[in-house]
């Protein structure tokens, strides 16, 4: 009899370390939500629970897995190897009629995808979904991911050799003519296109940025023993980036794969404030030994110090930094005019409205940083809060000029949520914290991608629910 008992002991525990290795490759390992005790205690609404919260998140994420899924139709349709990206909408007004006229995708919203199917990898019930709505059967976010994993397979950059692992900056699809504005169809209840690369599909350094931490990620979340080996395509997309998107003098972060051959140039020694994801490169260096990725990190903040000290001096005191930084007379500067998008990069615009999350982010995670004779909360997060809550309305959030002035329009759906981060990081002012969650925008679905992927991944933040993949 006890013999007996001892063998069914014994096949139990068999059955259950079986179960645990199942797990540990097609399992999650931080399911959402994941209440994280950060490096610094962030402040969190009064009048809103925490399950109140991770519900905000499933329901401004579900939309984008109902409306901004595209299938690249070259691809086989099956769950195991169709390609996928998460589409990239920006509208523009051509006479008096709203067109849509941008790419299909972009690296950008491609990393921010991968990143979003990582952390809220579990909550698939609380997604409810029905099975029409989920794309070739597939039953976890995981297939999605790995989908958009073979789209990064599929498309390098067409920059440097054919070593470089780096990803397309974009992606085509039907040409937008005619009645066809959106550059996909729909077949079967799903967005289709014939993705393509076009011969100018370079990297973009804040897209190839957010697609390696995805990968670290991935990692964590679901190991690297099924179907994609995420660590290893991590570390070659690494070689690829310092390669590549790593200045060789100054160590700071080109604009993308193809600035390499142009430093010494004005736009070849320039830098880019939303690239300036400190946290991302944190976990590079812990990750990738075969690089000295402190040097990028001291260089970042080395950029960040020269400009807020220059602009402290003009009473700017803000926490601005601009869309681009330049290099003259060996010092960083803001530039005067055009860099590479237009005559308003030298201003806090559609690339550094995300410094309030991304450097909010590298402080909630890691802790406070010394900057020259200040720190990063004195030189940055609380500037940005004091200017926000002076501000004092969500709706009056846009593009602003260096001095804190409005360029003429207003972006809330974008510029608002990232001041979310400095408000709870100060947290000094719990009315002012709750009229930010309380905003009616906070999560709400607008289809202008760019603005929702920040909502998201500002949210699961200042949620609690922002995990490292080291």
């Amino acid at each position: 009899m006890i013999k007996n008992s001892v063998i069914t002991l014994l096949l139990f525990c068999i059955f259950l370390a079986g179960c645990a290795s199942n797990d540990k490759v097609n399992g999650e390992s931080y399911p959402f939500p994941q209440h994280i005790d950060y490096h610094v205690n962030q402040m969190k609404p009064s009048d809103k629970s925490q399950e109140q919260l991770d519900e905000m998140i499933i329901d401004l994420f579900r939309q984008f897995l109902l409306n901004d899924l595209i299938v690249d139709s070259d691809s086989p349709q099956t769950g195991d190897e169709f390609r996928l990206v998460f589409r990239h909408y920006q509208a523009w007004l051509i006479n008096n009629d709203s067109i849509d006229v941008s790419h299909l995708t972009v690296s950008e919203s491609h990393g921010y995808g991968m990143m979003m199917l990582a952390y809220m990898a579990g909550s698939e019930e609380r997604l409810n979904l029905s099975p029409e709505q989920w794309l070739f059967d597939c039953t976890s976010l995981k297939h999605y991911f790995d989908a958009m994993v073979r789209t990064v397979l599929a498309f390098p950059s067409v920059s440097g050799g054919t070593d470089n692992k780096l990803f397309a900056w974009e992606l085509n699809g039907y040409p937008r003519d005619g009645d066809n504005r959106t550059g996909y169809i729909i077949e079967n209840g799903i967005k289709k296109a014939p993705f393509t690369r076009p011969a100018s599909g370079s990297s973009a350094t804040d897209g190839d940025l957010d697609i390696i931490y995805a990968l670290l990620l991935a990692d964590k979340q679901w190991g690297s023993d099924g179907a994609y080996d995420y660590k290893q395509l991590a570390l070659e997309m690494l070689e690829s980036f310092w390669r590549y998107c790593v200045h060789r003098e100054y160590h700071t972060l080109l604009l993308g794969d193809w600035a390499q051959g142009s430093r010494g140039t004005r736009l070849g020694d320039a830098t880019r404030s939303s690239d300036f994801v400190l946290s991302h490169l944190r976990a590079f260096a812990e990750v990738d030994k075969a690089h000295d990725w402190q040097l990028v990190i001291d260089a970042t903040y080395n950029v960040i110090q020269e400009i807020r000290d220059a602009e402290n001096e003009l009473g700017n005191k803000n926490g601005f930094l601009p869309d681009f930084v330049v290099r003259s007379e060996g010092r960083w500067k803001v530039p005067d005019g055009h860099v590479l998008e237009g005559s308003g990069d030298g201003t806090f615009a559609y690339n550094a409205c995300r410094i309030p999350w991304r450097l909010g982010t590298d402080y909630i995670l890691y802790g406070d940083r010394v900057i020259g004779d200040s720190t990063l909360f004195e030189y940055i997060i609380k500037p940005l809060d004091d200017f926000a809550k002076e501000i004092g309305s969500m709706t009056q959030m846009g593009p602003f000029n260096m001095d804190g002035s409005s360029v003429g329009w207003t972006d809330p759906h974008l510029f608002a949520p990232p001041f979310l981060l400095p408000a709870a990081i100060t947290a000094t002012d719990q009315d002012w914290l709750d009229s930010i969650w309380g905003w009616n925008g906070i999560n709400a679905y607008q289809g202008d991608n760019y603005a929702d992927y920040i909502k998201v991944l500002v949210l699961l933040i200042a949620s609690g629910n922002y995990w490292t993949p080291y």
